[in-house]
């Protein structure tokens, strides 16, 4: 697949946490390209079926693969006035980064807006960081045409189309967490070559950035036997100490209490094999990513992290390497491989 481009269409798409209809289609169409058995759950999250489980006596696990694809995005809570509309965050928004930002209102119609912010002309104290409740989106219309067109509750979403940098790098919004949904799909068209010797459900998910919520529901309904999760992790930035970084041109596996050490290291001897560039990314505690649920569904499910490292997360110009993106989907191809009806053996090593 041709990644940059395919980056450019998903993180355009609409699909702020609880909304994510619009993105769930494109990625619906994309996972029909390589499995027969595409669904989507009550939740919203979108899954296909790959590989087999096997013959009764050679039987290969059911392994789940899982990245979310919803995003942050801001919802309406009033209409002022003047028209401007009021509004509160829906995951993690840092307000910091609002002032000045270009977001689309899901009305009745799609509205182009602005966040506006009063000047420094007009503050009476030294400048500060934005506060939400300050905060006011500008769409152009009185508050006459604005009732009539938007309702208190109706999502919003970031514009910031993806833009290229030197070295294969992008900048743009929502790379966390479609640009693992692409690596994921990066490793369906890979195997869609072989056959597989197990059964892999790839979902992308919904709600992470709310609470981790479609994995959540997805390792219930699946009861795999194996689970591996896609994130992002924090990339090299300015003013960001390295020990809590990764650089870009390597691809993180997570490693931690929730995380199974076994996996880690079928992981670790594919890259070697397959000459991936690799670093540990360290977890104390939870994840904070897909992984935490799938980690804990049902009677319990040894599970993987793979993450890509992304400057500026949650910013409308997260950073991240194309390379990383096709180097993850290699690896989670390559792992998948090998996983066959020997799969206790090496779990409990």
């Amino acid at each position: 697949m041709e990644i940059r481009a395919f980056l450019a269409e998903i993180t355009a798409k609409r699909g702020d946490s609880g909304f994510e209809g619009p993105v769930a289609g494109r990625i619906f169409e994309e996972f029909q390209k390589y499995s027969k058995e595409v669904s989507i759950d009550k939740l919203g999250n979108v899954s296909a079926q790959m590989g087999e489980i096997g013959e009764e006596g050679k039987k290969g696990p059911t392994v789940l693969v899982c990245a979310h694809m919803d995003e942050i995005g801001l919802i309406v809570t009033g209409i002022e006035e003047n028209g401007f509309l009021r509004f509160w965050q829906i995951g993690g928004v840092d307000p910091h980064i609002l002032p000045g930002g270009e977001v689309i209102v899901h009305g009745k119609e799609d509205l182009f807006g602005v966040i506006g912010h009063r000047p420094p002309h007009l503050s009476s104290s030294s400048p500060a960081a934005a506060r939400l409740d300050e905060l006011c989106i500008d769409i152009g219309l009185p508050k006459s045409k604005a009732e009539a067109l938007v309702r208190v509750g109706d999502p919003i979403s970031f514009r910031a189309p993806l833009t290229r940098l030197l070295n294969e790098r992008v900048a743009g919004k929502t790379f966390d967490d479609r640009a693992c949904v692409t690596a994921m799909i990066v490793a369906m068209e890979e195997l869609s070559r072989v056959k597989l010797r197990c059964r892999v459900r790839f979902v992308a998910t919904v709600q992470e950035e709310v609470g981790v919520r479609g994995a959540k529901v997805a390792a219930q309904a699946l009861e795999p036997d194996l689970a591996v999760a896609f994130d992002v992790c924090h990339a090299n930035m300015p003013g960001a100490s390295p020990w809590e970084t990764m650089p870009l041109g390597f691809v993180s596996l997570g490693k931690g209490p929730t995380l199974h050490p076994a996996l880690f290291r079928r992981l670790e001897e594919t890259a070697g094999a397959l000459g991936i560039a690799i670093q540990a990314d360290i977890s104390s505690g939870r994840t904070h990513t897909d992984a935490d649920s799938a980690f804990l569904a049902n009677s319990g499910v040894p599970t993987a992290l793979i993450s890509l490292p992304l400057a500026y997360m949650h910013t409308m110009v997260e950073t991240i390497a194309l390379r990383d993106v096709r180097e993850a989907g290699r690896l989670l191809a390559g792992f998948l491989k090998g996983v066959d009806e020997d799969w206790r053996d090496w779990l409990c090593v």
